[in-house]
C-alpha cells in the first residue's frame, strides 16, 4: 500500500506521524511512578527521604492532581529504593508488587505550610556532614507524574550517593505524551512556584543551593533564574551555586537571550547533551528548529557563555539517551567518584585540562567542552 500526498495535506500528514512518533517515544521513555504507600519491610532495600515542593493541587484521596495548579505547598516521600537492580534503573511494580526489585513509597508527610518545611529543611541542615549547608532542587521535565519525579530523584540520590540535603520541584505537568503544548504553558506559570521554593531554602539558612534540571525543566529553570534577575531577586539569586541541565528541551537562541538577561551565571553551570537524543530530534521537528540545547551539534551555539558542555552521545549503556545522565550505568561511576571534584576542578583549573573525565578538556572561548565521546567528534567542531 501507498499513501501518496501533496500541499497542505502532506505538511499535516508529516505533523501527525512526528506527534505520534514523539508520543511513542515519550511514553517509551517515561515511568508511570504512583505516590501510594506501599508495606515494605524494615529491613529490605534503602530508604530515601525526598523533600517536596510543589504547585500541584491535592485531589480529595490526597494525591497529587496531573492538572489542577495551586499555591507552594510541601511534602516528604520516602521512597524505598530496592536492593536488586543496577545502577539507573527504575522498576515499578506491575500485576504483582517485589519490593525487592522494585521501588515503592513508604510513606507520605504533608507539611501544613511554609514554617514547618522551612523548619524541616533547617533541621537536615544541622546534621552533621552538612557543613557547606546546601541544597540540592531537582525539576523533573515533560510528561511527568509527581511519582516519575520522586523516584528519579531518590535513583540520583541513591546512585550518587548523595547524602545532604535534596529537595524536588514538581511542577504540574499533565504527565501525558500528548501534552506538550499544555506542558509548555505549566512550565510558564510554575516559574513564581520556583522562585519562592528558592526564598524559603535561603530563609531556611541554605547557603548553596545547586539546581538540576531534567528536559523541559530546563526552560523552567532558566526562566526563574533570568525573572529573579529582572526582579532583583540578588539575595537568592547569589546563592544559587550550580547548576546542571540534563538533555535541556530548550531552544538555542532562548537559552542565550536568558543567559544574558540573568547575566552572571551561577557556576559551575554544566549542560549534558546527546547528538544521539532521539526525543529532542523530534522536540526540534515540531518547534521548527534544528536542533535544541540538549543535542546541539556546534560547541559556538553556547561560545561566550561560562558554561561546561558534557557530551553523552556515546553513552550506549543508557535506558534513554534523553536520560543518559541518570540511567547510564558507566556516567554513573564517573559522576559518583567526581561529583565534588568535578566542581573544584571547573571552579579552579585555569589551563581548562582535569582527569576526572575519560577525555579532554576544550575551550572554545569561554565555553568549556568534557566529553566522554572521542575528542575528534567535538574537535573538528570546534575548529
Amino acid at each position: 500500500m501507498q499513501f501518496r500526498t501533496s500541499g497542505p495535506e502532506k505538511s499535516w500528514f508529516v505533523f501527525v506521524i512526528s506527534v505520534l512518533l514523539f508520543s511513542a517515544l515519550l511514553s517509551g521513555c517515561s515511568s508511570r511512578a504512583q505516590v501510594v504507600p506501599t508495606p515494605v519491610p524494615e529491613n529490605l532495600g534503602l530508604d530515601i527521604p525526598v523533600l517536596i515542593g510543589t504547585t500541584r493541587a491535592r485531589d480529595s484521596d490526597g494525591l497529587w492532581s496531573p492538572t489542577k495548579r495551586d499555591i507552594l505547598n510541601f511534602a516528604r516521600i520516602d521512597v524505598s529504593v530496592p536492593p536488586v537492580r543496577r545502577p539507573g534503573q527504575i522498576k515499578l511494580p506491575g500485576k504483582t508488587t517485589d519490593p525487592s526489585t522494585d521501588f515503592l513509597t513508604r510513606q507520605v508527610v504533608y507539611f501544613d505550610g511554609k514554617p514547618s518545611f522551612r523548619s524541616a529543611i533547617r533541621q537536615r541542615l544541622r546534621e552533621p556532614g552538612q557543613a557547606g549547608r546546601e541544597v540540592i532542587v531537582t525539576v523533573h521535565g515533560f510528561n511527568n507524574t509527581m511519582g516519575d519525579g520522586v523516584y528519579r530523584t531518590a535513583q540520583m540520590m541513591r546512585d550518587l550517593s548523595i547524602t545532604g540535603v535534596v529537595v524536588h520541584y514538581s511542577w504540574p505537568s499533565i504527565g501525558d505524551p500528548l501534552g506538550y503544548a499544555a506542558d509548555r504553558d505549566s512550565v510558564l506559570i510554575a516559574r513564581d512556584g520556583l522562585e519562592q521554593l528558592f526564598v524559603e531554602l535561603r530563609k531556611a539558612g541554605a547557603q548553596r543551593i545547586v539546581v538540576v534540571a531534567h528536559s523541559m525543566g530546563s526552560q523552567l529553570t532558566m526562566e526563574t533564574l533570568r525573572q529573579m534577575a529582572i526582579r532583583g531577586n540578588d539575595d537568592v539569586l547569589s546563592h544559587i551555586n550550580g547548576v546542571v541541565l540534563m538533555s535541556p528541551d530548550l531552544d538555542v537562541a532562548l537559552f542565550r537571550s536568558q543567559a544574558e538577561a540573568i547575566g552572571k551565571l551561577p557556576q559551575p553551570f554544566i549542560i549534558f547533551v546527546s547528538k544521539r537524543d532521539p526525543v529532542l530530534a523530534l522536540s526540534a521537528r515540531l518547534t521548527g528548529q534544528p536542533n535544541r540545547l540538549g543535542n546541539t551539534q556546534q560547541i559556538e551555539d553556547v561560545a561566550g557563555l561560562e558554561v561546561t558542555i558534557i557530551d553523552l552521545s556515546d553513552a550506549s549503556d543508557a535506558e534513554s539517551a534523553h536520560s543518559a545522565a541518570l540511567s547510564s550505568p558507566s556516567v554513573l561511576k564517573v559522576l559518583e567518584q567526581a561529583t565534588t571534584s568535578v566542581r573544584r576542578a571547573l571552579q579552579t583549573d585555569p589551563t581548562g585540562r582535569t582527569g576526572i573525565f575519560p577525555g579532554s578538556v576544550l575551550v572554545a572561548q569561554e565555553a568549556t567542552a568534557v566529553i566522554l565521546a572521542p575528542v575528534s567528534v567535538i574537535g573538528r567542531s570546534i575548529n
